[in-house]
């Protein structure tokens, strides 16, 4: 099979980006014709004629030609020519391609989950610029818990939870670095002059500390295996996924895991439990875990 190199000493950007839509279509809705690379990238039906004969030469058994309709079928010995990231292809299938303001329809119908929260674009606008930038902002934060604030913050990275977007800054007002909720914001200005030293992403420690966490179905489950299939784990094994100290907090809500000592929550709704518990007492933004903080003094 062709490797990623090969296609780029072969093909022109434009190219690619059309040998990997043959390829998307081939696989996940099985067959693809000229007319859906000229409509998709506004090109000529020669030009997709084209692309299709120089991808049956990189992947000569992933394509067969079905006269009848004029179309491109999946083969049955088809082999990817493209690597996939999961969370793109999933976004591809759920959400459609763009051509060009209108969407890309796709013939398999997927329900996704509706995001309650939304950040402002012009709020995120300023804030990825002043992350580009090195710079410090003024800002008007509503706190769960304080109301209202001016703070002036020095951002270095956007943290998407699963349940909203969250931005880790350096706050000068209580001089740490903290993670804030995009929704939140109500205004943000550059303020003069550079971040400080102190103030970086490098001095971030639980932003650069990698930890592990190590799942296991949880000890009262009634049926452990099934829950091993769903994380295609061996019969005893663990899950062994290392993280950010500064999202692990948020990684363990939003997989359900439960983080108690020995297992106190509830195994219907939380089917996983973290088996290195122990290990993990120092890292403070463990503490909004499930069950993590629960049983601290016992």
């Amino acid at each position: 099979m062709t490797s990623n190199a090969q296609i780029e000493s072969l093909a022109s950007t434009g190219q690619r980006e059309r040998l990997w839509q043959i390829d998307f279509l081939a696989r996940f809705r099985g067959y693809l014709s000229r007319q859906d690379l000229a409509d998709r990238f506004d090109i000529a039906l020669s030009n997709a004629t084209r692309d299709l004969t120089l991808y049956r030469e990189l992947a000569p058994g992933n394509l067969e030609y079905n006269s009848s309709n004029k179309s491109y079928c999946r083969a049955p010995g088809f082999k990817p020519l493209f690597t996939y990231d999961h969370e793109h292809t999933l976004q591809v299938l759920s959400q459609g391609q763009a051509r060009g303001f209108d969407a890309f329809q796709q013939s398999i119908r997927i329900e996704s989950s509706a995001n309650l929260n939304e950040p402002d674009l012009d709020i995120l606008a300023t804030l990825s610029r002043a992350i580009c930038n090195h710079q410090a902002l003024q800002v008007t934060y509503v706190s769960a818990s304080s109301g209202d604030q001016q703070r002036a913050i020095v951002p270095h990275a956007l943290i998407n939870t699963g349940l909203r977007w969250h931005v880790r800054a350096f706050c000068r007002q209580h001089q740490q670095f903290r993670d804030f909720v995009l929704t939140r914001f109500l205004a943000a200005a550059p303020l003069a002059g550079a971040e400080q030293e102190h103030e970086q992403a490098h001095n971030d420690d639980d932003w650069n500390q990698h930890i592990t966490l190590e799942l296991v179905p949880h000890p009262k489950a009634a049926f452990k295996r099934a829950i091993e299939l769903d994380y295609g784990l061996q019969p005893g094994a663990t899950l062994n996924i290392q993280v950010r100290a500064a999202t692990a907090g948020y990684l363990l809500r939003r997989w359900g895991v439960d983080c108690s000592r020995a297992g106190g929550l509830s195994p219907v709704e939380y089917q996983l439990h973290l088996h290195n518990r122990s290990a993990l007492e120092g890292i403070n933004c463990l503490r909004i875990a499930p069950g993590f903080s629960m049983d601290n003094n016992t």
